[in-house]
Order: structure tokens, then C-alpha cells, then sequence
């Protein structure tokens, strides 16, 4: 076969199509729509001018998911003919990405790594994820390679029965494989499943355009928990088992919890990825949608990163949080676009009593050196938050770097459940651009409070930076500092470079900063 003939037929096989692109201008890799997903009725997508899927998902928001390379990158978002875009804001806002109007259609440009969220006139969002180009994608067929369309296992894209089987065989293969380092393939389809455990020593790879779909079967899966709040059983949907390590899960593949029919029909919430009790596990550039629970709860586990990942859950049924970190150590969760009802990046610290916790394996342990970073988050309820559960001590936690696009409180430690302290918080560099919600009594940038939830007191929290907050919406009701009493305070809190909407300078008091509901705090420093 001459050369050119092979580049055309390697090229037909690839899952994605690639865009021509002439020198010093982003090659675009576009995935195919998954058949079970539809698409906007109120946007189309180019980037230069490949056409790029835009999935119809929920009354407050359409999005796109595609790669590029580093180069010039033009993207056109056009509305339906006859419409006219009239106005426009692209978050996150200090990006500072300058749009150019023209009857229906918008123009800008993005860089690779971008996710945006694009609001134009009074329709939906589109979010925009940008992903930069997959540098570890394996191949589809080798010796440590287990294609689960390919034999013995046989699986066909968009089949109707389940591919539970045929997919934990091919992953209980790849734990076997030779040197230790089997990695599951799975090709652009849906596929629907029950549970999956992941194992030692694997990786599972999705391609762009593959989706694990949540069947619509309770029978298909085990139950692993009950949520009381929710009257609801729960199940761990793709877990891993105590002491399993040295897993990856990747790709530009889609997990879909297809939670609004599972608790609607089933009465079953899934937690999407479970990481339970274990070392070394990695999640990255996965987009992790409709989640019916928690979706991503890392949990006793320890040195994990979950980077690169979409997490897109609806706004129309409640406690399905983005990623909750749970009693772990050394986990870094990095660039990522956070959207649920409940909040989208959080820390909690249990007890082995506790409803959700009783079939967790390992015992309660402290939560220490938790990192979020480069976030951009979209929610009901708190952007970034510590709680409500300080069952066990959680220290040395850090978001920096991120943004909130729209939320009920911005920032916010919430020490409701136990008696356990929390200690060395850090809240740096973070750019609050909406406050359109409100939690409980709550619309505003900075929630710290103690409540005695289960009766039995509460715990300290000491050693706070609060610091180069930009905060372009103060929302409408007062900032919280408030400890429970006496015996419980908040001590050593500090604040620095707080920026409030319409004063260039940084503020130097409480009052500055619209904190002004206090009560059983102390040594409060702040340096403008």
C-alpha cells in the first residue's frame, strides 16, 4: 500500500476527525456524538471551521467536548438563523476572552486546556470544554491491550444488553497481564453496565465518543450503601476494592450516571467512581455526567489525582456533589470544570456508623493534605467547600487558583457533623464572578460556621488564609464568621488582598469585606 493510501485508511479508522490545520494554528480533534445524546437546538460549534458536537443536556446548560493542539484556535458559536447576539459573557472573566459579534454568531478564540462556560443573550449556557491533546493514548490492540470489542470478549458499540460481563473479564485480564500493566480498551459506542471493580495494576482507556452508560436495571447492580436523606439505596458503580492500587482511568470517554431515571425510576442513587480504600489511582480527562449521588468520592484512600475531568451533573435533583474527598491523604484534584445543584468540590470526614459509611472498608481515619486547583465551579450551594461531616480532624487543605462562575456561597468551611477539628485551610487566588443562589440563608462570598448537628458540639477550626480573592458580586446577605460558642470557636483566621466589587483597593476590615455576621471568633488578622 503506497504511503499516502495508508494515511487515508489509517485515517478513516480513527475515531475522531482531525482538522487540516496550516502552520502555527490548532489541529482540532472532534468526537463523535454518542447515538443515545442529541443535539442543542439553540447553538452550533466551529473551531476553525471543523464542526465540533454541541450535546442538548438540561434546561440551564448545552456543551461541547473536543481536543486541540497549541496554535491559533477559532471558535464560532452561531445561534439558530433569525436570532441575533445581542450580548455576551465567556468565563472564567479574568481569561479575559474578547468576542467579536456578527448577526447571529460569536467569535473568539480559546487555547488548548480551555474550559468556558459562554452565555449569550438570555439563553442557556454552552459550556466549551477544550481539552489539550491526549499524549498517552494507547493503542487499540496489542499484547497488554484488551479491546473489549475484540475477541474473547466480543462486546458491540451500542449494543442493547448489558457488557457488564465481557468488560470486568477483559479488566480482570489486564490485571493479569504481563509486567503488570494491562490496560482495557474501549472504542467509541455506548455501553450498558452494571457494576465494575476496577484492579491492581490496570488501566481503562475510553475513547473519545465511548460512553459507560448506568443501565436502567436495579437488578444490575449491588448495594453498597443507604443514603437516609435521600431515602435511597446507593451503589458504588465502577469501584475499586480495598487494597487495590495502581489504577488509571482515562480518556476522553464519558461515564454517564444517568441519574435522573435511576432515582426517579429505580429509587437508586450511584456514586460514579468510587476510589475506596486504596493507593495510587488516577482519573484524567474523563467527562463524568448525570450523576444520582456523589459522584466521585475518593474515600480512605491515599496519593490520588483526578485531573482534566468535566464533571456535568444537572440542577433539577439535589445531593449529586462533584468530587467529595473522604478521610484521605495526599489527593490532588486539578483542572477541572465542576456543575451540580450540590457542591461541586468538597472534603468530608466520617464515622463508621454513619449511614453512608457502614460498608466502607478500612477503618475512620483523619483527612490530610488535600489540594484543588485550577477549578472552575458552577453550583446551587457552596463552590468550594470543608463539610458539612468533620467527624475525623481534616488539615492541611488548599483550593487555589480557581474560579466561581455561579453559586450560593463562594468559599465556606461548614463544621456541622462531629466533633473533630480542622486546621491550616487555605483559600488563595480565587475570582468570585456570580452570587445568583441561596443556600439556607446564605448568598454570599465567605460562609465559615459551626452548627451542633448531631448534638454533640462541634470542634475547632484554626489556622485559616483567606487570601487574593477577587470578588466581582458580593451577593446579598452578609458574610459568616460564627463559632458555636465558648468552647468552640474559630481562632487564627487571616485575610489578605480581598478585592469587593467597585473598589479597586483590597479591604481592610470585616465590615470591607461584608463580613459582619461574627460571633466566637478570634485573633482575626487581615493585611490589605
Amino acid at each position: 500500500m503506497k504511503i499516502l493510501e495508508l494515511l487515508s485508511f489509517l485515517l478513516f479508522l480513527t475515531p475522531f476527525q482531525i482538522s487540516a490545520a496550516p502552520p502555527g494554528t490548532a489541529e482540532i480533534y472532534s468526537y463523535p456524538m454518542p447515538g443515545i445524546y442529541h443535539a442543542s437546538s439553540f447553538f452550533t460549534l466551529e473551531v476553525n471551521g471543523k464542526k465540533i458536537p454541541v450535546v442538548n443536556y438540561n434546561s440551564k446548560y448545552d456543551y461541547a467536548h473536543f481536543s486541540l493542539s497549541a496554535g491559533k484556535a477559532e471558535a464560532l458559536v452561531a445561534l439558530e438563523p433569525g436570532q441575533v447576539v445581542i450580548s455576551y459573557r465567556i468565563s472564567p472573566e479574568k481569561k479575559e476572552i474578547k468576542g467579536i459579534l456578527s448577526g447571529n454568531q460569536l467569535k473568539f478564540y480559546l487555547k488548548e486546556g480551555d474550559y468556558l462556560i459562554v452565555k449569550i443573550n438570555n439563553l442557556r449556557e454552552l459550556v466549551i470544554a477544550a481539552d489539550a491533546v491526549e499524549k498517552d493514548r494507547p493503542a487499540s490492540s496489542g499484547k497488554t491491550i484488551f479491546n473489549i470489542t475484540s475477541k474473547p470478549y466480543g462486546v458491540k458499540p451500542n449494543q442493547e444488553g448489558l457488557a457488564t460481563k465481557e468488560i470486568q473479564k477483559a479488566i480482570d485480564d489486564a490485571s493479569k497481564a504481563p509486567g503488570g500493566k494491562g490496560t482495557v480498551y474501549v472504542p467509541a459506542g455506548v455501553y450498558p453496565i452494571g457494576n465494575l471493580q476496577l484492579k491492581s495494576n490496570t488501566s481503562l482507556y475510553l475513547e473519545g465518543g465511548a460512553v459507560l452508560l448506568f443501565s436502567g436495571k436495579k437488578e444490575d447492580f449491588t448495594v453498597n450503601a443507604y443514603k437516609a436523606s435521600q431515602k435511597r439505596d446507593l451503589t458504588w458503580w465502577i469501584y475499586t476494592g480495598s487494597g487495590t492500587h495502581d489504577v488509571k482511568i482515562y480518556g476522553r470517554g464519558t461515564l454517564d450516571g444517568n441519574g435522573k431515571y435511576a432515582t426517579e425510576h429505580l429509587n437508586i442513587g450511584s456514586n460514579i467512581l468510587a476510589v475506596m480504600h486504596s493507593e495510587n489511582v488516577v482519573l484524567d480527562g474523563l467527562l463524568i455526567r448525570d450523576s444520582g449521588s456523589w459522584a466521585i468520592i475518593p474515600t480512605r484512600s491515599k496519593n490520588l489525582v483526578f485531573r482534566n475531568f468535566k464533571l456535568f451533573n444537572r440542577f433539577d435533583m439535589g445531593e449529586n456533589d462533584g468530587i467529595d474527598v473522604m478521610e484521605s491523604d495526599h489527593v490532588k484534584v486539578e483542572h477541572a470544570i465542576g456543575i451540580a445543584l450540590d457542591d461541586p468540590f468538597s472534603t468530608k470526614t466520617w464515622t463508621q456508623n454513619t449511614d453512608l459509611c457502614r460498608n466502607w472498608p478500612g477503618t475512620a481515619k483523619p483527612q490530610t493534605n488535600i489540594t484543588f486547583d485550577n477549578l472552575l465551579s458552577w453550583t446551587y450551594c457552596y463552590a468550594y467547600k470543608i463539610g458539612q461531616g468533620v467527624m475525623q480532624d481534616q488539615s492541611n487543605i488548599t483550593f487555589k487558583n480557581c474560579v466561581v462562575y455561579d453559586a450560593a456561597v463562594a468559599i465556606g468551611i461548614h463544621h456541622k457533623w462531629g466533633t473533630a477539628g480542622v486546621n491550616n485551610v487555605i483559600f488563595d487566588d480565587i475570582d468570585v464572578e456570580h452570587l445568583s443562589y441561596q443556600n439556607d440563608d446564605h448568598r454570599t462570598w465567605a460562609v465559615f460556621f459551626m452548627q451542633n448537628g448531631d448534638h454533640k458540639g462541634s470542634g475547632p477550626v484554626s489556622g485559616v488564609q483567606v487570601k487574593n480573592v477577587n470578588i466581582r458580586d458580593a451577593g446579598q446577605s452578609p458574610g459568616k464568621l460564627k463559632g458555636l460558642n465558648s468552647a468552640h470557636q474559630f481562632r487564627d483566621i487571616h485575610f489578605e488582598h480581598i478585592r469587593m466589587p467597585g473598589n479597586p483597593n483590597s479591604a481592610s476590615s470585616l465590615k470591607e469585606m461584608n463580613i459582619t455576621d461574627i460571633s466566637f471568633a478570634e485573633n482575626i488578622s487581615i493585611s490589605p
